[in-house]
């Protein structure tokens, strides 16, 4: 054997199995679907638009190609889309011998050939005056479409209106009506562009393939409602579609409605987006809008609801409020000075009134567990900042109650109190800075404890309050989130003095957890005035897992025509050179985030855990400043 193991020929032998053993794993993560990760990084859409259909037949095709050219170039400024040119789509369309207007065979054949991930179609709705409006006012509504090649299923969409007013030396009907429709497009591409499907995973499946119960890991925290329909794909694939049947808190039934390649556990479920439709507007007839609720049914669903809600307190005051105590629960990643950190926040419901004690649980290091030791443990204090490890809020001195498991009764008092227990220092160390958690909030309710009472010396019989009772109340569980560190900034350093206005290009660090990021630029040094701050758009991380790898804007930007720039009259004054101007200082940073969580992390100016706006919900990097280069002399 020893001489078997010192052969060359043997050595030989073992490398070069080996090799044949671990070829096909390394030619898989690093070929397709590799590519295919870093696609999914970059998230920019190749798109192709095809003609808008003009409806109303008002100014014919020329407005309907003045809609399809205003929703390209919106799609393609908002930096998310490549809009695949009109000459080019023409050109492979001949070549392929295609006619227009394109059915949805076409239109797949179109994508596959010019590798396009979406077709985008739309149609102007309607162009109509505003009754008795002053001044004279013109509105279009505009309905954009889009789906992925040979899907029936949109996958985005948006339906706006834009209005035009006249003014002096624009007031004919043509003119407004191209202004409405390019407003129109402005709107859809923004509403577009701010929507989120809800997507994720299916957890488990049980029963046979024909009555398929499924159980997906989204709920109404998420956005998913009753009836709402799902796709489902694996490794991109589509292999069936789901209907929402049942909705919880952080999960949701669903049965199978289609079942091309058989569903199961792990494969991906993302939301269907629904037919957009346009809001009511006053003075607009013949305008289909979504559905109203028939007369009468505002005060029946009332009626409902207050039935409802009778029975939900008597059923709760049976149950002593045992079930749930908290309510809100909102989880947002953080920063204190430098440290990454969780800022969990609550409330108490109705039945929180006798709570002694919250408690914070965290999954998946430290999941609620009955009889388990919790994160961290507050008095009569609705929030809690979680930080990273090796801090612990359990020091050797803190203690937390925990409540007798269920139906053990209690003592020769008939009251049953919780056991004060101290954990020892470290015991639940923190979080991990780039995982994602969620965090679960339970309570310790003191409640009076109903004892039979057999009537004594000839007394009649009943229940009679003997004393208290210690209970834990249920889990009720926050949204995803991800504690990241901050964006490591490269340059411009900070205080460069001879930055390019012309072609501004920063460089900053990747930080484990962060997805996306967005460039702020402000000539306001505290970033609180949001009319001053310039987001230049949403930077896909090229590195989410890990910190420390350089990130870049798409391109190069010229800061000196930037209308939100231009609001400060010191910087509008020197790139307008403007004799005496004074050189401004401009500050810039960086935010990241996790797109995934929910709400997300802090919000930079309200930093109100309800604040709906994600527009500044960033775990921001430092600040800092710089001043730009000469301006070149104007031209002759």
């Amino acid at each position: 054997m020893k001489r078997i193991r010192k052969s060359r020929a043997a050595r030989s032998l073992s490398w070069l199995l080996t090799v044949a053993m671990i070829a096909p794993l390394a030619c898989r993560l690093i070929g397709p679907e590799a590519a295919y990760a870093q696609a999914q990084v970059s998230g920019v859409q190749t798109v192709i638009v095809i003609d808008f259909v003009n409806k109303p037949g008002y100014l014919g095709e020329a407005l309907a190609r003045r809609a399809t050219d205003a929703v390209a170039v919106e799609l393609a400024n908002s930096a998310r889309f490549e809009v695949l040119r009109r000459d080019e789509i023409e050109k492979q369309a001949a070549t392929l011998g295609l006619k227009k207007p394109y059915d949805d065979v076409a239109q797949t054949k179109l994508a596959s050939a010019l590798g396009a991930t979406s077709v985008i179609s739309g149609e102007i709705s309607f162009v109509s005056p505003v009754q008795n409006a002053s001044p004279k006012t013109v509105v279009a509504g505009l309905k954009v479409r889009m789906r992925a090649p040979g899907s029936p299923e949109l996958v985005n969409g948006a339906a706006q209106v834009g209005e035009a007013k006249a003014r002096p030396g624009q007031s004919d009907d043509e003119s407004l009506a191209q202004e409405a429709v390019d407003n129109a497009a402005v709107l859809s591409v923004k509403q577009m562009l701010a929507t989120n499907l809800t997507d994720g995973t299916i957890v488990s499946s049980v029963g046979p393939q024909t009555s398929l119960q499924i159980l997906i890991n989204r709920g109404s925290r998420d956005g998913v409602t009753t009836g709402m329909q799902m796709l489902v794909t694996r490794e991109r694939q589509r292999v069936g579609k789901i209907q929402i049947t049942n909705v919880f808190a952080t999960d949701s039934e669903a049965k199978v409605i289609e079942n091309t390649l058989g569903v199961r556990p792990e494969d991906k479920v993302r939301a269907v987006f629904p037919e957009p439709e346009f809001p009511k507007l006053a003075g607009i007839k013949g305008i289909k809008t979504g559905r109203t609720a028939p007369k009468g049914s505002v005060s029946s669903l009332g009626k409902l609801l207050v039935v409802l809600a009778a029975g939900v307190v008597i059923a709760a005051a049976v149950m002593g409020g045992k079930n749930s105590s908290v309510t809100g629960v909102v989880a947002e990643a953080d920063v204190e000075g430098v440290t990454p950190t969780v800022r969990i926040s609550w409330r108490d419901n109705f039945w929180g009134a006798t709570t002694l004690e919250h408690q914070i649980w965290r999954n998946p290091d430290a999941p609620f567990n009955f009889q388990g030791e919790p994160i961290a443990s507050k008095q009569y204090e609705p929030r809690y900042s979680d930080r990273p490890a090796p801090y612990s809020y359990w020091d050797g001195t803190r203690s937390f109650l925990r409540a007798p498991l269920p139906g053990s009764g209690g003592g020769t008092s008939g009251e049953s109190e919780a056991e004060v227990v101290t954990p020892e220092a470290g015991a639940v160390p923190g979080f991990v800075i780039g995982q994602t958690y969620t965090y679960q909030i339970t309570g310790v309710i003191r409640r009076p404890l109903a004892v039979a009472n057999d009537g004594g010396s000839g007394g009649g019989g009943g229940n009679n309050s003997a004393g208290t009772q210690d209970v834990g109340t249920d889990p009720v569980s926050s949204s995803p989130v991800t504690p990241i560190a901050q964006a490591a900034l490269v340059a411009p350093e900070n205080m460069f003095t001879n930055v390019d206005l012309s072609r501004f290009n920063p460089t900053w660090l990747s930080s484990s957890g962060a997805d996306v990021f967005v460039v702020e630029v402000s000539t306001d040094r505290t970033f609180k005035n949001r009319n001053l701050i310039l987001q230049l758009g949403t930077v896909y991380s090229t590195a989410p897992l890990s910190t420390g790898v350089t990130q870049v804007l798409p391109g190069e930007v010229d800061l000196t025509t930037n209308p939100v720039l231009l609001r400060d009259a010191v910087f509008a004054n020197y790139v307008n050179r403007v004799p005496g101007a004074t050189k401004p200082t401009l500050y810039w940073r960086v935010g990241g985030r996790n797109d995934a969580d929910r709400p997300g992390p802090v919000h930079w100016i309200s930093r109100n855990h309800q604040d709906r706006d994600r527009t500044f919900r960033y775990v921001y990097s430092e600040v800092r400043s710089f001043t730009p280069a000469e301006m070149p002399p104007p031209p002759p």
